[in-house]
Order: structure tokens, then C-alpha cells, then sequence
């Protein structure tokens, strides 16, 4: 912190012990350094609080994020679960539509029918054939 060297000690001492007086000079000493400590005590106190305080803003930030993802994920949840039933919408409006655009000359036969009517067709080419 302070480059003080003995020689300098030993000149502050001096120069201390002729102003002060050699009577008032313990208790000068001691009010000196009990004011130093308050003052290293300050110091202290007000460096952990600003480290708290930017580690509770580190704290908050990574919260304020975490929150900003959760929030993203469920807007692609919900927006996939839109889409989800969309699709269960659209899924089900083609078969209808198949049904719609049935030629008419199938819809009206029945599935057993349209088989023996196609196998009878078949039946009759071959007959012509031979």
C-alpha cells in the first residue's frame, strides 16, 4: 500500500515525539490507530457490500435469463401445441374431401360389389380373349 520504509518510521517517530510531547504521546498513538482501524473497517465493510451487490446482480441477471428461456419455451410449447391440433383439423378435413371427390359411379356401389363388378370385368376380357 504506503513504500514506508524503517528510516521513515523512525523520522515520523521523531518528528511526532518533539510536536506531541513525550506525556501525550501513547495516547495519540492510540487514538491514531483506533481511527485507522475504523477506517480499515470501513474500507472493509464497504468493499463486501459492493461485492454482494454485484453478486446479487449476477444472481439477477442469471435469473432475469433463465426466466427469458422459460418464457421462450413455453411460447414454442403453446405454439406447437396450436399447431398440433391444427394439424388434427387438417388431417381430418382430407378424408372428408376424399370422400367428397369420389367419383359418383363408386360412391353409389358398395365395397363388395365394386369388387364382384370389377372382377366380372376382368372375367370378360378374358373370355373375349380366348
Amino acid at each position: 500500500m504506503l513504500d514506508i520504509g524503517f528510516a521513515e518510521l523512525l523520522v515520523i517517530s521523531a518528528v511526532a515525539l518533539f510536536v506531541v510531547g513525550p506525556e501525550r504521546l501513547p495516547s495519540a498513538i492510540r487514538s491514531i490507530s483506533l481511527w485507522l482501524g475504523r477506517v480499515r473497517r470501513g474500507f472493509e465493510e464497504i468493499k463486501s457490500d459492493v461485492s454482494r451487490e454485484l453478486h446479487n446482480e449476477e444472481v439477477m441477471r442469471a435469473l432475469r435469463e433463465s426466466r427469458d428461456e422459460v418464457q421462450d419455451l413455453t411460447d414454442v410449447s403453446s405454439a406447437l401445441s396450436l399447431s398440433d391440433s391444427s394439424e388434427e383439423n387438417d388431417s381430418s378435413a382430407p378424408e372428408n374431401e376424399a370422400d367428397i371427390t369420389a367419383p359418383e359411379s363408386e360412391s353409389n356401389v358398395p365395397p363388395s360389389s365394386q369388387a364382384a363388378v370389377e372382377n366380372a370385368g376382368t372375367e370378360n376380357a378374358v373370355e373375349k380373349g380366348a
